[in-house]
């Protein structure tokens, strides 16, 4: 049966589409039609240098009587080797994401949360674990949340552990920089075919900024920030483990507090998972950094952790439980 001019124009254009579409695939590169968020590094990109440092770095001080050293890898993570995209056959990786307590204020290399998780998951495992420590000192949500565009998606994980983060003033800080980062409801989906790409990255500076700039909650995003990361851990399989905490030092000592509630109820139905320990007892803490746990403090909540990861089940609060008292003999640097 002859074809119809009609369908012959069609069947024309589309090969012209498709002849295209090759064309475009082999001279323009995907990256430089991506908008800023869409990129592995844009967050990062955007906002420079105020994100985090990403540099190899030792650093020695003291808590009291206790002295630690502090080594950066190249690119800021506290470890001694370099990061590898795969993890090692018959091992298990996963990623620590918060602020200083997760990367371990005051505390030695092999004394930090992630590092003494590490040992407690591999002996209940009987397989090597390794805990990357991406934590940032003085670090906010946002910036857990550019570290996880970085690393996340691009290298094999077992799951991450996120500290909750501490420093609100560091996330509302950063808010109006924020509105700078083209916010991904404001513009058109993205859709893996280049001429699209082309035809909407051209287009776009005339309907609206490149970086449009977006309202931020009232906590600056720090809830939504860690939901993003929640949300695309669990989509790629990956286990999920929220890290509570008391607060202060006068907060916590002397007493069992309760947790702040809006995170389990956002976050549990995207599969996360909650753990923490009270920190209840002045051994849990620093001798003079009273802003952050000792190697003992850090020993428990690692102990917490460790359990729900292996259990699979969420502690119902705060654990006083094992005491911090149980690990001051090994508190030191």
């Amino acid at each position: 049966m002859p074809q119809s001019p009609k369908l012959r124009a069609v069947l024309f254009g589309l090969g012209v589409l498709l002849g295209l579409e090759v064309v475009a695939r082999v001279i323009v590169q995907e990256e430089s039609v991506l908008f800023a968020f869409e990129k592995s590094d844009g967050l990062i990109g955007v906002l420079g240098d105020k994100v985090y440092v990403r540099e190899s770095q030792t650093h020695r001080g003291s808590d009291g009587p206790y002295d630690y050293v502090i080594r950066t890898n190249s690119i800021g993570l506290r470890a001694d080797t370099e990061l590898t995209p795969e993890m090692p056959e018959g091992s298990e990786r996963y990623l620590a994401l918060g602020d200083s307590w997760i990367f371990g204020t005051s505390l030695g290399q092999e004394k930090t949360m992630p590092a003494q998780l590490g040992r407690l998951l591999t002996r209940a495992k009987g397989q090597p674990v390794s805990v990357v420590n991406a934590g940032i000192p003085g670090g906010s949500a946002f910036e857990a949340l550019a570290r996880w565009r970085e690393l996340g998606p691009y290298h094999a994980w077992t799951g991450v552990v996120i500290g909750i983060p501490h420093n609100v003033g560091r996330q509302n800080s950063l808010a109006s920089e924020r509105a700078s980062v083209f916010h991904p409801t404001q513009g058109a989906p993205y859709i893996n075919s280049r001429i699209y790409l082309i035809l909407r990255s051209w287009i776009a500076p005339y309907t609206r900024p490149k970086y449009a700039a977006s309202t931020p909650p009232h906590d600056g995003g720090l809830l939504e920030d860690i939901r993003t990361i929640v949300t695309q851990a669990r989509a790629l399989g990956l286990s999920v483990v929220l890290v509570e905490d008391p607060g202060r030092l006068d907060d916590a000592v002397g007493q069992v507090r309760q947790v702040d509630m809006r995170w389990r109820e956002a976050l549990i139905p995207l599969g996360a998972l909650f753990a923490g320990h009270a920190l209840d007892t002045r051994d849990c803490w620093g001798h003079d950094d009273h802003g952050h746990p000792g190697v003992a403090g850090a020993e428990a909540i690692a102990s917490v952790v460790a359990e729900v990861m292996v259990s699979g089940q969420s502690t119902e609060g705060l654990s006083p439980e094992p005491p911090c008292e149980q690990f001051v003999a090994t508190d030191s640097p």
